[in-house]
Formats: C-alpha cells, structure tokens, sequence
C-alpha cells in the first residue's frame, strides 16, 4: 500500500458533531488535506479510504460499489450513533455515495458538502490522456494539474495493460449509480453546498441541470479549476466556504 494513501481519523467520544470525507473512485483522502485542520477541534472527523484503494490494480478491481458502499454505511452508523449530528464531504465519487446516505440516515445527517458531483459524465480528450499518463506512470508534466492527478490517484501506477480490463465493471457501477443519483437528490431536504468546476473534463455541464431542481442546492461554479485540481484563488474560496458550511452545521445542528 502506497503510504501517502490513508484514512485519517480523530475520534471524540463525548463530540456532539462529526464529520465524514468520502474520496471518489481512484482518489484518496489526500484530496482532503487542506480541509482537515479547518475542522472545529470539538468534533470528531473521519476519512475514509474506499476499499481496493491505496493498493495495486488488483486490489481495485476485486472490490464493488457494494463494498463501498457497506463501508460508508458502516461509517455514518458509527459516526450518527457517537455524535448524532453528521456532515458529509465528497469529491466525485463520494458525492453519490453521500446522497444515498443522506436519504437513509436523515435524522443524523444535517449538511452535505459536495465537489464535481457527476450526475452526467462528459469526458474530455485531457480526461483520458491524463488519466493514461497517471495510471501507467507516464506523466512527468510539472503542470500543476497533473501534479494534482498524480498526487490524489489512489493506485499505484501499474504499466501491464491487461490488469485495466478489471476497472471495467467498477466504472460500470458508477454509470448506473450516477444515474440513480439524479432521483435522490430531489428528495434531500437538508442544505446542500455544491462546487462544480467550470474546466471539468470528466463531468457535464449538465449536471448542473439536475442540480437547479432541489432549492435545498447552493451552487457554485468555480471558474479556473478541473474536476481534481483547485488553483489558489479558487482553493482559497473553496476553503472559506468550507468554514462557512461549519459555521452552519455547528449553529443548527
């Protein structure tokens, strides 16, 4: 296991908040760093590293959307039962998986916040090139995007093409999960604060659309980043949200 790649958890047993980091698929709880130390001290924090991640080609493609699933619910039963008040932050992948929880365990989940959530997909041709270059280890690019590619890619590069054909029905899940994504989100009924990157080469402009129609969606658009990388004006808004969103949860929750 790559040990840059880990969960990250401080738990606070007498805590009445808690919050959870759900990572997207081939992503890390490195993509939350920044977010970690903003977090009040009172509350306990968790970061979850998907099951398959942080591994080998081979360790992904034996894992499921089931799985993952079940290690999140397991999570936010965990986390609801300790603190009773929770907020979920996701990044692709985990917004999903965030929004499923949110309508299983509405009395404990106050607040979501939510980065390039992809109810429609979209894939540009850097989308590919970079993902080719970060998954066989070909991508040297000082540019700061690709840094950002590599660094958050939750799986050591492997160059044997063959051990690829895996992540097949991984992605799979995810199309059908998006999908199912599109109906869930209407009946959340807790505040929902979304960030979609104008420069997204995996999701659609669409997905805004799906977004517009649940007035519980506070929406922004950041206008120079990418669905991994944040450049430092759109970092720093991103980040003061972020306290807000606490500010919120912790006065309402």
């Amino acid at each position: 296991m790559d040990n840059r790649h880990q969960a990250y958890r401080r738990d606070l047993p007498d805590s009445r908040l808690a919050i959870l980091f759900i990572h997207g698929i081939c992503g890390s709880p490195v993509f939350f760093e920044d977010f970690y130390q903003r977090v009040p001290s009172s509350w306990s924090l968790s970061s979850l590293l998907l099951e398959g991640h942080g591994g080998e080609t081979r360790d992904f493609s034996s894992s499921s959307m089931a799985a993952w699933k079940a290690q999140v619910t397991e999570e936010v039963d965990r986390l609801a039962d300790q603190s009773g008040s929770l907020m979920i932050v996701g990044h692709s992948m985990g917004t999903l998986l965030a929004i499923e929880q949110s309508l299983r365990r509405p009395e404990a989940i106050k607040a979501l916040f939510l980065m390039a959530l992809p109810l429609a997909v979209r894939p540009r041709p850097t989308a590919v090139t970079h993902s080719l270059g970060t998954a066989l280890g070909f991508s040297r690019s000082q540019k700061p995007a690709l840094q950002a590619a590599r660094r958050i890619y939750g799986i050591q590069p492997d160059r044997k093409i063959w051990r690829y054909f895996g992540f097949i029905p991984r992605y799979w899940e995810l199309m059908k999960e998006m999908r199912a994504s599109r109906e869930r989100l209407l009946e959340i009924r807790v505040p929902i604060r979304v960030f979609q990157s104008k420069e997204d080469e995996v999701v659609s402009p669409r997905s805004i659309s799906y977004l517009l129609k649940n007035p519980q969606v506070d929406l922004d658009i950041l206008e120079k980043s990418d669905h991994k990388y944040h450049p430092p004006a759109d970092k720093a808004f991103l980040l003061e949200a972020f306290d807000s969103a606490c500010r919120a949860f912790e006065a309402q929750a």
